[in-house]
């Protein structure tokens, strides 16, 4: 059941029939990651598309949704193409989406400030992984990815790179407001899908 409300969903995303109180945000990201560090990258994200290094060697790249709201949710679309820098080596790439947690917009930093490195991840960030490989993949790979917080809409969301011999280009990342009440399309999905 939970496969087909979210079929139907970005069946509507894609048909344009989401209802016009529905606010969808676009954005776009790009890196290129050698050894554990940024080659070069960018983006619409926060500070002009900044990759950011954490302690844990997640580097992300922010993007401000709509302020902090537990009556709506958060339905997520991600694609991106990657390729190996030398596809005669091991590239090892894992690729998350995460989203700042109630906790960290309870301190009131709104829309000038994502959870930056030295800020504590468990406290204050969710993490769900997109992608993990570590092979020899001499290939451009395309990945399209799919996903919905049920429980509120986050303030912040980010894309999250770990690893080393990759190339991320052509990423797209598209968070919508989902509206919280029952008459919506938003709430016809939460019925399905609970």
């Amino acid at each position: 059941m939970k496969k087909f409300a979210i079929a139907l969903m970005f069946g509507l995303l894609l048909l344009g029939t989401v209802p016009a109180s529905s606010q969808q945000v676009v954005d776009d990201f790009f890196v290129t990651v050698g050894s554990g560090i940024v080659v070069e990258g960018g983006g619409s994200g926060y500070a002009d598309g900044t990759w950011y290094v954490y302690p844990s060697n997640w580097i992300n790249q922010w993007f401000y949704d709509h302020p902090y709201d537990e009556s709506r949710g958060k339905i997520v679309h991600i694609e991106f193409d990657w390729v190996a820098m030398d596809p005669t080596c091991t590239t090892d790439i894992t690729v998350a989406f995460n989203y700042s947690t109630g906790a960290w917009s309870a301190l009131g930093h709104g829309d000038a400030l994502p959870p930056l490195p030295g800020e504590d991840e468990e406290l204050y960030i969710e993490r769900v992984i997109i992608l993990d490989v570590c092979a020899i993949s001499p290939d451009v790979q395309h990945i399209v990815w799919d996903f919905i917080v049920w429980d509120y809409n986050p303030e912040w969301v980010s894309i999250d790179v770990m690893g080393c011999n990759f190339i991320i280009t052509n990423g797209v990342i598209i968070h919508e407001c989902a509206v919280g009440n029952e008459e919506s399309s938003w709430g016809a999905i939460k019925k399905l899908d609970r």
